[in-house]
């Protein structure tokens, strides 16, 4: 009698088991892998196109540059001579007329067109992103990880806009010291002798009547290879339903192009020109993502969801002009697919 009972129990705890082990082999079919590809669109990208129509040959450098830089003006020059502006004085100078000494000063000018800005986006930027997760912990709510990304996008930013400025005549005074005034017009050399004067100023500018009207084109193409790694978790909304949600450190790459045409007109006359440069770049940042995934099979599901990345502003110059691609706030939006195993 006792043996039967045994072997009832037996078989009923064997019938109950099943079911507990097809849900087992039913979790375990989600896997702690998981590996996704998602195409994503780019927003909030922006280029930013500084210093348009200005001629840096003729553009004495501002006093926050030092003493140790060569300034041309339209009357005269202060460079830097052999001892490298030693003391913060240099003997390579030059003026053209008398009036430009005030009293212990010499006064030098220079007409300065203040270089344009312009602002061009290209949203959606597109792209695509491949993605490996590693389940560390399961759990009646879901699952949690950590998570790697690879992405890549491509930017193509136009700007043909034209632009007024304004145009200042500057003033740069240089301390003479006790120096006796060589008589104008006056050249001194890279190496002397001769009197040395003060090799920073002091600068003061006034706006010229008419302003510069910049016209032409500036161009950005850029690609930018990012990648992501921070904890994930996968969080169950229903049986097939559930939320992703992750968070991390953001490494970029930037691949870019930068190229000019302008003509700038104004009353000092037109002057055209054009540059070209490729430079590349890195940038670190963070980013924050949600996404829903629907699950339509066993082991696969399809995503769709919102990126928030920062990456900070990348900056490439020629000739005195700059791009900047600002990568400080952009949101993608991704829809792909996902499978566990």
């Amino acid at each position: 009698m006792k043996i039967c009972k045994i072997k009832y129990i037996a078989i009923a705890a064997a019938v109950s088991s099943v079911p507990l082990a097809l849900q087992a082999q039913d979790n375990s079919s989600d896997g702690w892998n998981h590996f996704g590809v998602d195409t994503h669109l780019g927003f909030n990208i922006h280029a930013n196109f500084k210093n348009q129509g200005i001629n840096p040959a003729n553009f004495p450098a501002p006093p926050s540059a030092g003493g140790a830089v060569n300034r041309p003006y339209s009357d005269g020059f202060v460079n830097v001579d052999s001892t490298g502006n030693d003391g913060g004085l240099t003997e390579n100078w030059g003026y053209q007329n008398a009036s430009q000494i005030s009293g212990n000063n010499l006064l030098l000018h220079a007409n300065v067109i203040d270089g344009g800005s312009s602002t061009a986006n290209n949203d959606p930027s597109t792209g695509f992103e491949v993605s490996y997760m590693r389940d560390i912990s399961h759990a009646t709510w879901g699952s949690w990880g950590i998570k790697f990304a690879f992405g890549y996008s491509t930017i193509d930013f136009k700007n043909n806009q034209p632009q007024t400025t304004a145009v200042n005549q500057v003033t740069d005074s240089y301390a003479l010291g006790n120096i006796i005034v060589p008589q104008a017009p006056f050249a001194g050399s890279f190496s002397g002798p001769n009197a040395a004067i003060g090799s920073t100023p002091s600068r003061t500018s006034i706006p010229l009547p008419g302003g510069a009207l910049i016209t032409g084109n500036r161009e950005l193409d850029a690609t930018i290879y990012d990648f992501r790694v921070g904890p994930s978790a996968d969080i169950n909304l229903t049986d097939r339903l559930s939320l992703e949600l992750g968070a991390g450190l953001a490494l970029g790459v930037i691949d870019s192009s930068f190229s000019f045409n302008e003509t700038t007109s104004s009353s000092l006359g037109t002057v055209s020109a054009a540059g070209k440069t490729h430079d590349y770049g890195f940038q670190a940042g963070a980013y924050g993502e949600a996404s829903v995934a629907y699950r339509v099979w066993r082991s696969a599901r399809l995503l769709a969801g919102l990126e928030f990345q920062y990456l900070g502003d990348f900056q490439q110059s020629t000739q005195g002009r700059t791009a900047q691609l600002d990568l400080g706030q952009t949101l993608f939006l991704k829809c792909g697919f996902e499978w566990r195993f």
